[in-house]
């Protein structure tokens, strides 16, 4: 991939230039000491606030050796990482590339990154063995995601999501002849389990009480259709399920971790985090009914969707620390490499060019500029609007996390000028943008999978003509509104 011009001059390329020359460096001679290997664990629709680390009770990440809880305890902890997207490929191609969907290209799970490098290419320039396992069907070769990774043999593998199970198997036999030899190791495991559906074996359901045992894609687009509200008893059985399914990645990605720590002693080099910064992190989290009756994510643009947990252990990250500043998760590859600490001071999330919301360390403005009856019915997937799915947006909206950290209290007229500001934010990144020529469909990705997943449509339906609209500005100007 190349890359491409931005506003006033280039953007992408400094950046991996500045990425490759650096790790070109920690990999010649006499740098052994200075260059960790990087260790990715990902878990795909993990919601920040369900973890005990973020103050959830349940605490189903657990605190055993090499879970989450535990690297919480030996890292650093984010308080505030955002994504840019509540889908899964858009979101990771921002996490590989530093620039968000509308620039790359992937703005839904049907269309591909393209125009900036990945990191992982760097990497790969570089000499380090890129290795990468995705319990997600949807992360093809095709979409750009695996750049970098294909470079290895076998350095690429997207299977569904029972494939989670085998992951740190695979992952484990390709590693070793590297941490054996000393060669510079990314590793990057991205598990599914707390996806839809939500089908958790029974010893990890921690209240076998009365309500279902299972919730498919059929019961929640059910609860979508029917709206508001949804029975309490049943909702507190969904959330529950969707626990015991974050507990099923914890154990998988504990069996991967504690792998890579025995890989290591066994060489004479060591634990894990004596050798590699370890990565805990998520694409975006899940509605769980907060509003509309909307259990999945990819309509959602709130804080339970967007934001994402991030703990980072290892060389040079200071154990049982809590930072916190708020970052996206474009700016983690970018400080973790090129030790860049993140200092934008907003950020923003976006589905397609319709819906945006953007945030500051404390305010999140939501805002659509679409007409009112569009904005009304709302992002039109899993389910469209006239299948009962609907999801309405605000004109504008402004809500004080610190006070209602879940966003549901508009306080757009209270605060006015707090809502000119962010809107002014949100114009001014948006006119910075630099979209390619066209947003070009993803090869190898099946329609079935990702209905199966609960994304609507399909490949053709996606182009501009299936909801993409063109970035010729936004019909609104920050001075104009009015409480």
């Amino acid at each position: 991939m190349g890359s491409r011009q931005g506003p006033g001059g280039s953007r992408a390329r400094p950046r991996a230039a500045c990425a490759l020359t650096l790790l070109l460096a920690l990999a010649c001679g006499g740098a052994e000491e200075a260059r960790p290997d990087l260790v990715l664990v990902s878990v795909d629709t993990l919601r920040a606030d369900r973890l005990g680390i973020y103050g959830a009770e349940s605490a189903p990440e657990g605190r055993e050796a090499f879970s989450p809880g535990w690297l919480a305890e030996r890292g650093t902890v984010f308080e505030q990482c955002w994504s840019p997207a509540g889908q899964t490929l858009p979101a990771l191609a921002s996490f590989w590339t530093g620039r968000p969907p509308l620039e790359h290209g992937a703005v839904t799970n049907f269309h591909r990154l393209q125009g900036f490098r990945s990191r992982a290419e760097d990497l790969a320039e570089a000499g380090w063995l890129c290795l990468g396992r995705a319990a997600n069907a949807t992360l093809q070769p095709g979409t750009g995601i695996a750049a970098g990774f294909e470079r290895t043999p076998g350095g690429w593998r997207a299977g569904p999501w029972t494939y989670e199970e085998r992951m740190a198997e695979e992952l484990l036999e390709l590693a070793a002849p590297a941490v054996r030899g000393r060669r510079p190791l990314l590793l990057w495991a991205h598990h599914m389990a707390p996806h839809q559906p939500y089908e958790p074996p029974l010893e990890l359901l921690e209240d076998p009480g009365p309500g279902p045992l299972r919730a498919g894609k059929e019961l929640l687009q059910d609860l979508e259709r029917q709206g508001p509200p949804v029975d309490p008893v049943l909702a507190r059985r969904l959330r529950t399920l969707y626990d015991a399914e974050i507990r099923v990645s914890a154990r998988n990605l504990r069996r991967l971790l504690e792998g890579l720590d025995r890989l290591y002693r066994e060489a004479g080099r060591g634990g894990l985090l004596e050798n590699a910064v370890v990565v805990f992190f998520s694409d975006h989290g899940e509605e769980l009914g907060d509003r509309n009756a909307y259990f999945p994510h990819a309509k959602s643009l709130y804080a339970g969707v967007i934001r994402v947990p991030l703990v980072i252990a290892g060389p040079g990250w200071a154990a049982g620390r809590r930072d916190p500043r708020p970052l996206g998760l474009d700016e983690v590859l970018p400080w973790v490499l090129e030790g860049r600490e993140p200092s934008r001071r907003y950020h923003v999330a976006a589905w397609r060019s319709s819906y945006f919301a953007v945030r500051d360390e404390r305010w999140t403005l939501i805002h659509s500029p679409l007409p009112e009856e569009e904005r009304r019915l709302g992002p039109w997937e899993p389910l469209l609007p006239a299948d009962g799915g609907r999801y309405p947006y605000p004109a504008v909206a402004l809500f004080d996390r610190n006070a209602d950290p879940g966003e549901h209290h508009d306080l757009s007229v209270e605060y006015p000028e707090e809502t000119r500001r962010l809107l002014g934010a949100l114009r001014a990144w948006y006119e910075e943008l630099v979209p390619p020529a066209r947003y070009r469909p993803a090869a190898g990705v099946q329609d079935a999978v990702l209905e199966q997943l609960g994304y609507a449509g399909s490949a053709a339906s996606q182009g501009p003509a299936g909801g993409l609209r063109g970035l010729e500005g936004l019909p609104w100007r920050p001075e104009e509104w009015r409480p």
